[in-house]
């Protein structure tokens, strides 16, 4: 039951990030408009500010804004999407898993096929040592230590 509460819940968020979004982009509200509405949103929560963002609103790609979700960073290089499959040095792989309406399951079927494709390679005793979401795919990495 808990679980089911928590989908639902992770549901009607994604639901409200979704439909801010859709304002934004047909020019019902301004940037600095759904910018307020995702900081308020996110302090209320308790959550990051990058987590609603990648729930689907995608981050400006004014150099300001980047800056501000970063912290400060003076960085304005785009997010790439790490490499699928064995890395170069044997001791990781990474596979990913296409977004879906359920966030949390996304990231575990991406786990998951990080972990099968570590264990086909060899790799015995992998964890998932980074996430990642590029575009509509979540990217999981397992690594043996």
């Amino acid at each position: 039951m808990k679980l089911l509460l928590e989908n639902w819940r992770q549901y009607q968020l994604l639901t409200e990030v979704q439909e801010i979004q859709a304002l934004y982009e047909s020019g019902q509200i301004t940037e600095g408009e759904r910018m307020d509405w995702l900081k308020a949103k996110a302090k209320r929560l308790g959550l990051p500010l990058a987590t609603l963002i990648a729930l689907g609103a995608p981050v400006p790609a004014e150099a300001g804004m980047l800056d501000f979700l970063r912290g400060g960073a003076e960085s304005s290089q785009q997010q790439e999407a790490p490499a699928e499959g064995l890395s170069e040095d044997g001791k990781s792989f990474t596979a990913k898993f296409q977004l879906a309406g359920d966030i949390q399951l996304s990231m575990q079927n991406a786990d998951s096929r990080a972990l099968e494709g570590a264990a086909d390679n060899g790799l015995q005793g992998a964890e998932i040592t980074s996430r990642m979401q590029v575009g509509g795919f979540f990217y999981s990495t397992a690594s043996v230590n």
